[in-house]
């Protein structure tokens, strides 16, 4: 019987006892548990159930810069002893150096989500299988983190998400307004790895950062527009698209990329990141 299957019989309370367990066996000796908190509703969960553990930790929010505003606004509300940890480079000025991100190049998430995580630190982290089926596969409740060289421990990794709601009611924790609006998932505003859907209601309901997306689009394709590549090719902006109205329209809509006008494959030509 596999661990997914042992895990679905258990009741709240032996999962809420099997999460302090872990916290409590993975303590670092020499240093102090670095919690990652995003303000979502699983950041919430984890930061009370280390609580009931007993163990010291300090909480880290890395700030994007694209987060939702009610989620800003909770985090400082009901978590003021959490960290902020701000970035070299803002978000916007970054995609216009560095080009924009897309499901295959996606800088942003080490840049910005995970750059606060330091060498050595053991990481404590709110993610869940049930997230997403490769997370599932790769994931664990206890793993050596690839970048800091520790143990990153994640104690709710088999909770499904009734599990963290039920937790949520039962502690009476406060949590971010948006969920109650229906949002089901918190993060960036425009993140590419959202469904289009997503992202076209992530703008109706923040316009000002549609606005911030597009004059950071605008300004790329100013600064790009034409430049010659070392491999003697233009731009991919206007190699491909008329305008970067066309090209941020191509973007938003998670389209195919057309084929370029150079008469090249797009297999020769494909990047990871569009620069």
């Amino acid at each position: 019987m596999n661990t997914i299957s042992i895990l679905e019989d258990m009741s709240l309370s032996e999962l809420i006892e099997r999460s302090i367990r872990i916290v409590q066996e993975n303590v670092p000796k020499d240093a102090v548990y670095h919690g990652c908190f995003s303000g979502g509703k699983d950041s919430v969960v984890l930061k009370r159930i280390v609580e009931l553990a007993g163990v010291p930790a300090t909480w880290n929010y890395n700030v994007t810069g694209i987060d939702p505003p009610e989620l800003i606004h909770f985090i400082k509300k009901f978590h003021p002893d959490v960290n902020w940890l701000f970035p070299t480079v803002p978000f916007f000025k970054k995609l216009v150096d560095k080009g924009f991100p897309d499901r295959r190049g996606r800088w942003c998430c080490d840049l910005y989500k995970e750059k606060g995580n330091p060498v050595g630190a053991y990481l404590l982290l709110g993610v869940r299988a049930e997230e997403s089926p490769k997370r599932a596969e790769t994931g664990a409740e206890v793993r050596m983190h690839h970048k800091t060289g520790k143990p990153a421990v994640s104690p709710i990794f088999w909770w499904g998400s009734d599990d963290v709601w039920s937790f949520i009611r039962s502690e009476l924790l406060p949590y971010c307004s948006l969920y109650d609006e229906g949002f089901h998932r918190l993060g960036c505003i425009g993140c590419p790895v959202a469904s289009k859907q997503s992202r076209l209601r992530e703008f109706a309901r923040w316009p000002r950062y549609e606005k911030l997306w597009k004059n950071a689009f605008r300004k790329r394709w100013e600064r790009m527009a034409f430049t010659i590549q070392s491999n003697g090719l233009k731009w991919f902006g206007t190699d491909t698209f008329d305008s970067w109205e066309e090209m941020w329209q191509w973007w938003l809509n998670d389209e195919l990329l057309p084929a370029r006008r150079t008469g090249r494959s797009i297999a020769e030509n494909t990047i990871a990141i569009p620069s």
